[in-house]
């Protein structure tokens, strides 16, 4: 996760990835006053990866464990969703 302050005076945070931590502090930090999150996914997907060996079997289908971060975030206003591949990070220049 990367953190600045934005135009407004609040804090920005970008964090990279949808995964289980992604989402989890996504949602954290949404719910906090003043602070805007920006959320990076390659995919712009959450995968449920436990419940992939039910689809290898066919038991579920790839949609059945796939989950849009959008939706999953819909209920925080101040947390965007971009999909994007982050290919470096420089703390420094913020």
């Amino acid at each position: 996760m990367g953190e600045t302050m934005s135009k407004d005076g609040g804090t920005h945070v970008v964090v990279v990835g949808g995964g289980f931590a992604g989402v989890a502090s996504a949602k954290g930090l949404g719910s906090k006053r003043g602070v805007r999150v920006t959320l990076l996914d390659v995919n712009g997907y959450h995968q449920f990866q436990p419940l992939l060996y039910q689809v290898a079997t066919a038991e579920l289908t790839p949609r059945d464990i796939a989950f849009e971060l959008e939706d999953l975030l819909q209920d925080h206003e101040n947390v965007e969703v971009r999909k994007s591949e982050v290919v470096s990070a420089d703390p420094e220049a913020r």
